[in-house]
């Protein structure tokens, strides 16, 4: 995908996916992290499509993108990236400002993961509250 592509993506409606995605990070607190994989599983699809969901986040950092994170708990992408040094280094330090654990430059600390059932029990509270 071209960077004007990608660009031209970004400012287009979300789908009903797209929207999906978005309501179930934003039950992820601050303070902790999900992955990619936690979420696909919620929504019943996969960690590729939640992450290009995620890439074209329009109403970031509001919708918290930056609070999912790859299945081995590093960093992950950013802004639709993937292991560009600045990006990662703007992710964790968001993440820092939220209370976030490192247990290296780039790997989350276990303790600041949101359990699969915590994040449904977040999310489902978000939706009776929002109704």
């Amino acid at each position: 995908m071209s960077a004007l592509t990608a660009a031209s993506d970004k400012h287009r409606s979300p789908t009903v996916y797209e929207q999906r995605v978005y309501q179930v990070c934003s039950a992820i607190p601050k303070g902790k992290v999900s992955t990619y994989g936690s979420l696909a599983a919620m929504l019943k699809s996969s960690p590729r499509a939640v992450g290009q969901a995620l890439r074209r986040n329009p109403s970031a950092p509001e919708v918290p993108c930056h609070r999912v994170v790859s299945t081995s708990l590093n960093i992950g992408g950013f802004n639709g990236t993937w292991g560009d040094p600045m990006q990662v280094k703007q992710k964790r330090e968001m993440l820092l400002q939220e209370g976030v654990l490192f247990d290296s430059d780039t790997t989350i600390a276990a303790v600041c993961i949101i359990t699969a059932a915590d994040l449904e029990r977040s999310y489902l509270k978000s939706q009776v509250v929002d109704d």
